[in-house]
């Protein structure tokens, strides 16, 4: 039976004492040099759950070590005696601590890390442990890999590259184990392990002064490789390991495993309640007991008074192969490194490909930085069909571009041949430098036309840092000589209104003085942009924002203080989410959903935001195989249990028709949520444009792991804009991602616009990726966030979309009509321009009939934007289909020189399509 948290007040104590313990068997600083033991091992007490198994393959490592509690570090004294550390899995460090870290390391530490290192700690900390592991996590596998140790990868002229790349292990067990890509830093890190059939990406890297392994440490299927690998290390850094287990006379910390009481009995599902106080206080956190293997399901309601979810030692831990994506970004689609390592025929293919798709987007970047003031004319037919190279643009001012371009389709011409005569070295070669040639030479400059959502999030950080309205002035006047025309206010982060609120239990307490919100929309309406209110919606509570405030650790949301049986609760009864740290609403809870509905109603009716962005609108991350799952709060249990007569608790994969209608129920509580929240806007405030962050995972899966139904949400008209968070390290993925999502039959009526996150991105890939996104049948963009929206980025927006007021184009979700009619005028420029300069292959009876076909599509878009009339839009619309026959026709040509061109102008024509769907459904509204 999977035991569930319903344990006795006697238990708790037990293994609450058992936790006390655990954390005294640190020995004191002193014993390290007299036992002389150099490796501290440092121990973070939300790590208890997993500790034992870390401990177990430390002993089994046969290396001295001495154990250290993370939270008992307050300065670099307390480091004193330590010549290397090891940090095993420490998602969350504080920012002192890493600050501690950082100046214990200019003395002479050396550290060796693993896992997700800083993953859950903010932003700063996670720079500072860039600096001083010369790397950082970057996304997790996507299935389980071997690290290799590397063999013959320094770069030439490069004497320290073969000290710190060949020291890995020379045998170990080939059992694969759940790790992460890992990137560098500096110039000065190296890769010394890779994962094996994983496009050789990086899975240890070092320094000279630290070495990073790319995986969770510890882990019951990771005993080889952690044992290998740390040894390895270890010698690498210069501490011996000793061939016999220690002498008693050293000291090593241990702990002692407890049996857990056998649970009680299941309760009926009307029994949890979590006691609400007045002011956080920290209590005794609720017990959970171990899991035995392949258990039958059931689970126990909380104690009566429950208001923390720390993990004590015999929590269940949450399954290693969950990884959570909620803050991850998707790994790049195509890594290729220098060296003579075989390619394979698919490998090669997809990098001639990838080369293909850069070409066409730097050439597509570089038509509309120049087409801008050309006149529209389709009636110049070109004379002649050039041969080979497809011609230049000579006479368009980019000579030093017309270069790169001839350059790289030389490069595309002889790649297949380099291939085909295993002259690897050399196609890896000239494929990096033309890469990087390309990116260099990306056209950064011109005005890009045509309607498009340029949007931003402009997050509580930043807000908080603006101090006051003069400070968020200066923000918008930054996004406003960006071109930027939305943004997405943070409104509720964590249960906290950012504005003084009658509905919700506090404001924000990181505000003080004054209302961001009042401010956000009057500075975004000077300046002709739209305000969209930005709201956290069933996830109420953040592990970050309690520490930032000084919240004791009990403490799990001001929503759920005041309403504890709100709360979302998963299958082991923990209350907070130990992957996101995050603490949720239960969404079937029908009292949650209504202050929800009242704090929007607060916001849309006292405010006047332009729109409001549902994000967390889905149940915390979970496990399909039902190992790992959430919606065992009081409402959904009783709901379920009265639908289907049967408690949910008591349901497993196994029993495959009623898990699917568990599924399917919680897919169905966060959809009509949805609906509710549009037909109130649709009667109360109909121009608040509603939309929704939602994933990008394929639909079947989404819905399994988080009940995101989206595509219900844009058929039924719910949303009018689905913004998905397409999150990628490289275009390559981020096309992938963002094109199945872009199809009719998954929009419906809605428009889409795609997001771009800046961490870690380099700013030309970020720029790349606008063009992707543009060449897409996409409504516009979104930017994740203003706080790493940098200058470089900035200028490049100034440069390319900075309209003045008297000539801004008209933004998509508000007049659909104006905007097709705005977007086709762009596309007609650019081939008037390519027609110009004889760069448009097409005959003159196709050019004619295409210019005919064209003058007419235009005029009728014209008609539509003027007098919106539903005869109007059906004539239209039915232009629009004749007109993209005859272009699939007019362009054969063309396509065969420049496939990926023509493939982006039917994404084009497909996206004024779009936006005639959507323009209709706002007329029948």
């Amino acid at each position: 039976m999977v035991q569930r948290p319903a344990q006795t007040f006697f238990k708790q104590i037990i293994l609450g004492t058992l936790a006390s313990t655990i954390l005294q068997l640190s020995i004191p600083l002193t014993a390290i040099s007299q036992a002389n033991v150099t490796l501290g091992v440092i121990r973070d007490t939300e790590q208890l759950s997993e500790w034992n198994h870390i401990e177990q393959r430390l002993k089994a490592s046969r290396i001295l070590y001495q154990t250290l509690d993370l939270n008992t570090i307050k300065s670099v004294a307390d480091l004193q005696g330590i010549r290397i550390l090891f940090l095993p899995n420490l998602t969350v460090i504080k920012t002192e601590q890493a600050k501690i870290l950082q100046e214990w390391a200019k003395q002479g530490g050396q550290v060796i890390a693993s896992g997700p290192v800083g993953e859950q700690s903010t932003p700063l900390v996670r720079q500072l442990l860039r600096s001083i592991l010369g790397s950082y996590w970057a996304f997790p596998l996507t299935v389980p890999g071997l690290p290799q140790a590397v063999k013959n990868r320094c770069r030439s002229r490069d004497p320290i590259c073969p000290s710190l790349t060949t020291w890995g292990p020379t045998q170990q067990n080939p059992t694969p184990v759940a790790g992460g890509v890992l990137i560098p830093t500096t110039l000065e890190s190296y890769t010394a392990g890779i994962w094996e059939a994983s496009g050789s990406s990086p899975a240890v890297i070092t320094t000279q002064k630290a070495t990073y392994l790319g995986w969770r440490w510890g882990t019951p299927s990771s005993t080889d490789v952690d044992i290998a690998w740390l040894q390895a290390a270890v010698s690498r850094h210069g501490l011996a390991v000793t061939p016999t287990p220690p002498p008693a006379s050293v000291p090593v910390a241990t702990a002692t495993a407890v049996t857990p009481a056998k649970p009680t009995p299941l309760p009926p599902p009307s029994t949890p309640t979590i006691q609400a106080v007045a002011s956080p206080r920290p209590v005794t956190p609720p017990v959970v007991p171990q899991v035995p293997p392949s258990p039958p399901r059931s689970i126990t309601p909380p104690p009566p008074t429950v208001t923390a979810t720390r993990t004590l030692p015999n929590t269940p831990p949450v399954p290693s192969s969950l990884l959570d994506p909620s803050e991850q970004t998707a790994p790049a689609g195509l890594v290729v490194q220098p060296g003579n390592e075989p390619i394979e025929e698919l490998t090669a293919i997809a990098m001639r490909q990838e080369l293909m798709d850069l070409l066409g987007r730097f050439e597509n970047a570089l038509i509309a930085s120049n087409s801008g003031n050309v006149p529209i004319n389709l009636q110049v037919a070109s004379t002649q069909l050039m041969a080979g190279t497809g011609g230049s643009l000579a006479g368009s001012n980019f000579k030093e571009s017309d270069a790169i371009i001839t350059k790289a389709r030389q490069v595309i011409k002889d790649f297949p041949e380099l291939v085909a005569h295993q002259n690897w070295a050399e196609a890896r070669r000239q494929w990096l430098e033309i890469r990087q040639q390309l990116w260099q030479h990306y056209p950064t400059e011109g005005e890009r036309l045509g309607a498009e959502i340029r949007a931003v999030w402009l997050d509580r950080g930043t807000i908080v840092k603006a101090a006051g309205e003069a400070g968020l002035a200066q923000v918008f006047d930054r996004l406003a000589s960006a071109g930027i025309n939305t943004v997405y206010f943070e409104t509720i982060n964590a249960g906290y209104p950012i504005y003084p609120s009658r509905i919700a239990p506090q404001q924000n307490p990181l505000i003080r003085g004054w209302n961001p919100l009042e401010s956000a929309v009057k500075l975004a309406h000077e300046r002709g942009m739209e305000l969209h209110a930005w709201m956290w919606t069933f996830a109420v509570g953040n592990d970050r924002h309690n520490e930032i405030l000084g919240q004791p650790s009990s403490f799990l949301s001001p929503v759920i203080e005041a309403h504890p049986d709100w709360v979302n609760i998963n299958n082991y009864g923990q209350l907070r989410n130990p992957r996101d740290r995050k603490v949720y609403l239960d969404p079937a809870n029908r009292e949650a959903r209504a202050y929800l509905l009242r704090l929007i109603n607060e916001i849309v009716t006292t405010y006047k935001v332009d729109g409001l962005q549902l994000d967390y609108i889905r149940y915390p991350f979970q496990d399909p195989s039902g190992s790992y799952t959430y919606g065992y709060g009081k409402a959904g249990r009783e709901q379920f249990q009265q639908l289907t007569g049967v408690d949910p608790v008591n349901i497993t994969p196994k029993n495959s028709q009623l898990w699917n209608q568990w599924t399917q129920f919680k897919a169905n509580q966060v959809t009509s949520f949805v609906a509710e929240v549009s037909q109130f806007l649709k009667q109360q405030k109909p121009n608040v444009i509603l939309s929704v962050a939602v994933f990008a995972h394929p639909e079947q899966e989404r819905i399994m792991k988080i009940q995101q139904h989206w595509e219900v949400w844009a058929k039924q008209g719910y949303v009018d804009l689905i913004v998905p968070m397409t999150y990628a390290m490289d275009t390559n993925r981020l096309k992938r991602i963002t094109q199945p999502l872009t199809q009719e039959q998954r929009l419906g009526s809605a428009l889409i616009s795609p997001a771009i996150k800046l961490l870690n991105l380099p700013e030309i890939v970020a720029i790349d990726q606008l063009q992707s996104l543009r060449d897409l049948s996409t409504g516009g963009y979104s930017i994740f966030a203003v706080e790493t929206l940098g200058n470089n980025l900035q200028n490049y927006f100034r440069k390319t979309q900075n309209y003045s007021s008297e000539n801004k184009p008209p933004i998509p979700y508000r007049q659909p009509f104006a905007a097709a009619h705005d977007r086709y005028l762009a596309l007609k420029r650019e081939w008037s321009f390519l027609l110009s300069h004889d760069q448009l292959w097409i005959r003159d009876a196709e050019l004619q009939a295409l210019s005919t076909q064209a003058e007419d599509l235009l005029q009728s878009l014209k008609q539509l934007e003027e007098n919106p009339s539903s005869q109007t839009l059906g004539m239209t619309q039915q232009k629009l289909v004749t007109f993209q026959k005859q272009f699939q026709t007019s362009m054969r040509l063309q396509a065969l020189e420049h496939p990926y061109q023509v493939s982006s102008w039917g994404n084009r024509l497909a996206s004024i399509e779009m936006l005639l769907r959507y323009g209709e459904r706002r007329m029948k509204d």
